[in-house]
């Protein structure tokens, strides 16, 4: 079968544009990782970027004549809220894809609604609220200390070291520096372990894989940070571990597996995705879902080398084919 592989245009590169070198460069491993999977599995693979321009995106991908699109595209032209344009379009020209639906995306990606959704599914989420961009907030609606975050990010974009605010004195005085991103949610910290769960599946949700960031006594952050996530030099500064498998007692691996399919379904995701939670004793409360997460075979927060990485994309193809078989 031939699939598209349709990737951010920032990581498309003319000289190989179907990502078939050998030579992976850092800032396109998941694109690279997926295409060998892709070619292993007996796929022919024709790389299209999404560019600004849609109608000749549009136009690259049909001239393709591709049996399926695979899906990496997580912005357009810097946006990260024009991805699901895409997804509406091929949907609507009836050609397979993999990853979220549009529905997905955008419920997930906003955070105080995922929140609301998830709640209503019988899941504890943190109490929070949005800020506009007139900067008004009532203490009395913040359980304090509080994480700062964009409303409307997702994979931790935004968050900080600084994200953590004791006071609303403090959350005053903060909110300045997260002008770029208003609005913003600003939630009860939740003390615990961050726990990664990815699960895929559509009218059944498998669980993949239960992950664990550890962060130490020396580490300046106990949440997961934008840095904290993808810089490997700053997690070995300081010790930040991913654990897989994680370490979790028996009733509480089910409550957090019981919640991952709650908020999954809830979510409408009908092909993978990451959910974090934070988890104490048998708290376990619901942060934010990642529809269409990392799928770099190295990455450290699904355990690809139990699941087996080919597998994993062989699913992901099976599923974007029955949306339309």
């Amino acid at each position: 079968m031939r699939a598209v592989l349709l990737v951010d245009d920032s990581v498309f590169e003319s000289s190989d544009p179907n990502f078939a070198k050998h030579q992976w460069p850092k800032y396109a491993a998941a694109e690279f990782c997926v295409s060998h999977a892709l070619r292993s599995l007996g796929h022919e693979v024709v790389g299209v970027p999404a560019t600004v321009d849609i109608t000749d995106t549009l136009k690259n991908i049909t001239a393709a004549k591709p049996d399926f699109v695979f899906n990496l595209v997580e912005e357009i032209g810097g946006n990260r809220q024009h991805d699901g344009l895409i997804v509406q379009i091929l949907g609507l020209m009836k050609i397979p894809f993999t990853g979220a639906s549009f529905d997905a995306l955008m419920i997930a990606r906003n955070k105080q609604l995922s929140k609301l959704v998830v709640a209503n599914a019988g899941v504890l989420v943190p109490k929070g609220v949005v800020i506009l961009k007139d900067l008004k907030f009532l203490a009395s609606d913040l359980t304090f200390p509080v994480i700062v975050k964009p409303a409307y990010t997702d994979g931790s974009e935004g968050i900080t070291s600084r994200s953590y605010v004791k006071t609303a004195a403090q959350l005053q005085r903060r909110l300045s520096e997260f002008r770029r991103w208003l609005p913003v949610i600003c939630e009860e910290y939740i003390p615990g372990r961050e726990i990664i769960v990815t699960a895929s599946g559509t009218k059944t949700v498998t669980i993949d894989s239960i992950c664990e960031m550890v962060f130490p006594e020396k580490a300046p952050v106990r949440f997961a940070t934008d840095q904290a996530k993808f810089d490997a030099k700053y997690r070995e500064r300081f010790g930040i571990v991913y654990q897989t498998p994680t370490r979790l007692h028996a009733p509480v691996k089910r409550i957090v597996v019981d919640a991952a399919r709650k908020a999954y379904r809830a979510l409408r995701i009908d092909s993978y995705a990451k959910l974090e939670f934070r988890v104490r004793d048998r708290k376990v409360v619901f942060i934010e879902a990642n529809p269409n997460s990392q799928m770099n075979r190295f990455a450290k927060s699904t355990d690809f080398s139990a699941i087996g990485y080919e597998n994993f994309v062989r699913k992901i193809v099976r599923m974007a084919l029955s949306r339309v078989h």
